[in-house]
């Protein structure tokens, strides 16, 4: 197998689209989400100099990713046309992936009987997708000497109100509004990028759930950066921006990854960018809408918090003051 290339972001922050967009390519081998599946060992958080020391399980993983068969982590759809697979082998693949879905709600976790390996293709590239592993970006790249990463970040203003959309629509496993911002925003304090904004843990209550889900953001954000920093082998890609010109991004994005351009590609980002559907975790909808919704969901006191909590941080560079006009990312973090 070649070298993997990592999509890797926080949560509603358009990485499902993006992950797809990179299993268009005739080429990868799609893997969504695995880490949540099969999950890794390390913490969510780990210092970049510890990364000798998860190196190892690092290798195992990845090698590991061609022959998992979790509907969860090789059903994602759609499923694309490759060239290590013939047609029958994608009309089985897709019947697997089906069958495993259906059997999956009788009994969890059914696998899929077949899909794609890519075992003897000479010019197949895994793809690992992650919001799981967004905080790890850093380690993994230090350890795995064979990868390319694109980071994805999205505006938080877009990030809060697609989880408060998705926590009142009951789309999460925590049936706790706000629970997975509460002691995810606690780890983050404890830890250097939180001490160095003054954020103590029994100040944290007097924070609304947005404003938790905003400083969640901004420090993860942080340790990212500071994690991936220097190197040549991440990309940082806003999400805004490939709404705004999705084929130019993506091309941008391939070429770093060292991919061609593929009809297939573009195809499918006419088809993904025109259809328009409604369930909250689809690939098809109208980009620039999705991008921009959160500025007519929320109230302005609410935007307001969130900016007022991005301006405390170097993170606001990423886009202007003005919301509805991204900022030029710096050359630093390409």
């Amino acid at each position: 197998m070649n070298p993997c290339i990592l999509v890797f972001g926080m949560p509603r922050s358009g990485t499902t689209w993006i992950g797809k967009l990179f299993d268009s390519h005739p080429d990868t081998l799609y893997r969504h989400e695995p880490d949540s599946v099969r999950r890794l060992s390390m913490p969510l958080f780990p210092e970049k100099e510890d990364a000798p020391r998860y190196r190892d399980e690092l290798e195992r993983f990845v090698a590991s990713l061609p022959s998992l068969r979790s509907a969860k982590v090789v059903g994602k759809q759609p499923l694309f046309p490759k060239s290590y697979q013939s047609g029958a082998g994608l009309s089985v693949y897709r019947a697997s992936v089906a069958m495993a879905k259906v059997l999956s709600r009788i009994h969890r976790n059914i696998p899929c009987f077949y899909r794609p390996a890519a075992e003897r293709s000479e010019r197949a590239r895994l793809v690992w997708k992650s919001i799981e592993s967004s905080g790890r970006l850093g380690v993994c790249v230090e350890a795995l000497s064979h990868v390319r990463a694109i980071h994805v970040v999205r505006h938080p203003g877009g990030y809060v109100a697609s989880k408060l959309r998705g926590e009142a629509a009951h789309r999460f496993d925590n049936p706790i509004p706000g629970a997975e911002s509460t002691w995810l925003l606690e780890a983050l304090v404890a830890m250097a990028v939180g001490k160095a904004h003054g954020l103590k843990s029994d100040s944290l209550k007097q924070f609304t759930s947005a404003e938790q889900m905003a400083w969640c953001w901004v420090l993860i954000q942080e340790k990212i950066l500071a994690d991936i920093a220097g190197s040549d082998r991440v990309l940082t890609v806003r999400y805004e921006d490939v709404c705004a010109e999705p084929v130019a991004v993506t091309q941008r994005m391939f070429e770093f990854a060292d991919l061609d351009w593929q009809p297939q590609t573009e195809a499918f980002i006419r088809a993904s960018t025109q259809a328009v559907n409604a369930d909250y975790y689809s690939v098809f909808k109208n980009p620039q809408a999705s991008a921009e919704r959160w500025r007519s969901e929320l109230a302005p006191e609410v935007i307001e918090r969130i900016q007022r909590i991005l301006r405390s941080s170097s993170l606001h560079r990423f886009y202007n003051d003005d919301v509805q006009t991204p900022a030029a990312l710096p050359e630093a973090v390409s």
